[in-house]
């Protein structure tokens, strides 16, 4: 049926034609998904609807638990299965999580839940709201045991002490309380979360200091990117693994300074590699470069258009060194120059990157100048600079 009506694909925005959408509820749901990328902060939802008119409503959510609630939202009316992709890929491709199946109650949970979010920090809903802001109203509610097993749905698995830490110390200076009470042991004693300053995990650094029955004690030394600047904060945390898998048993701060920007852009410094190329066709290359890679986040800049590829998942956060871009695969910006300059922070990255550049359509409107490896990160000072030429930023910087 999907397929025979694809044709009449229709956009809804604005709250257009939502006499057709009224009968939306239980009756008419067909299956919700999210991902299961909680712990980072984010969620995306997709979800289907049949309405009476035999048509097929699809609602895509874009969820944002530190700073906006609901802060995205599309839908279509009798997509095709590309058309649906398209617009998830592109609203959630960067998310580096997997979709998991949710029930009607769980999504009208979560839809409430975020909205609140939206109340309390005083921030808009997304165009389009109109087509559900109904289920606002809707008197659902969650047992606890219900919600926690939500939160096992939309939390990916836990494999290692520190990748329980990252994710606890992220979801604690992002004070998501929510998602970081769900990674406390039954008896926790936690004074952190008190005690720590708002602000954005930049970097963190866990070590395991010794190993007793009652778990494991660890260290973690975490830059944070705060409203009053950076801090180093440094924090001593018990991490135990049972049959909830691994929780937090106790959380503490030991110490918080204040550093330089010049400090924290040391302990930020990663290798850049480079592949510059020349373009022929600038507009024609950018709108297609565009439509083919619809999960790549995208922001204009004074000299071109700056496009971030994500890694598939989230395994950066396993690390016993997290950095919060360690989500980034490749980086691409497109000049007025009319040059591509891609930039990885790992050389077999960057070959990926050129390996799937070979193999695309526009393969013949790019010509590679040189690939260069940078140990002193300048590519975004050039993306700022202005500079739509990268050998004339170098010169400017003596860089040669």
């Amino acid at each position: 049926m999907m397929e025979k009506k694809s044709s009449e694909l229709k956009i809804l925005k604005g709250g257009r034609d939502q006499g057709n959408l009224s009968g939306i509820g239980p009756e008419s749901f067909r299956w919700a998904k999210a991902t299961n990328t909680r712990l980072m902060g984010v969620v995306g939802v997709k979800v289907c609807w049949e309405l009476g008119s035999g048509d097929f409503f699809y609602q895509f959510f874009h969820l944002d638990s530190e700073a906006y609630g609901i802060d995205g939202y599309e839908s279509l009316i009798n997509p095709n299965i590309y058309e649906v992709d398209y617009i998830a890929m592109h609203m959630m491709g960067g998310l580096g999580g997997t979709f998991v199946s949710i029930s009607y109650n769980e999504f009208v949970y979560l839809i409430k839940w975020f909205y609140g979010l939206n109340l309390s920090k005083d921030e808009s809903l997304p165009e389009g709201s109109a087509e559900f802001e109904k289920f606002f109203d809707i008197p659902i509610s969650l047992s606890n045991d219900d919600e926690k097993k939500l939160m096992n749905k939309i939390c990916e698995p836990l494999e290692s002490d520190s990748h329980c830490i990252n994710y606890f110390l992220m979801r604690v200076f992002g004070k998501d309380h929510a998602s970081a009470d769900f990674l406390l042991d039954k008896i926790t004693e936690d004074n952190l979360r008190a005690d720590v300053k708002e602000g954005v995990l930049l970097r963190n650094e866990v070590t395991c200091k010794r190993r007793s029955r009652r778990g494991r004690l660890c260290r973690a030394e975490s830059l944070v990117d705060s409203k009053s600047g950076y801090l180093l904060v440094h924090s001593e945390l018990n991490i135990v693994c049972g049959e909830e898998g691994y929780k937090i048993r106790s959380a503490r701060k030991l110490e918080e300074m204040r550093v330089s920007n010049i400090e924290a852009a040391f302990l930020l410094k990663k290798t850049e590699h480079l592949a510059i190329y020349e373009i022929e066709a600038l507009e024609e290359f950018l709108m297609i470069f565009k439509i083919e890679n619809p999960s790549m986040m995208d922001s204009i800049h004074e000299a071109g258009v700056l496009f971030t590829s994500f890694n598939k998942d989230n395994d950066h956060v396993k690390k016993d060194l997290y950095y919060l871009n360690g989500d980034i695969h490749s980086v691409y910006f497109i000049t007025r120059g009319e040059q591509l300059v891609v930039v990885s922070f790992e050389g077999e990255k960057l070959k990926e990157a050129q390996d799937i550049l070979d193999r695309k359509d526009y393969r013949d409107m790019l010509s590679l100048n040189e690939k260069l490896v940078m140990e002193d990160p300048v590519f975004y000072e050039f993306v700022n600079s202005g500079e739509d030429d990268i050998y004339d930023f170098f010169d400017s910087k003596g860089i040669g």
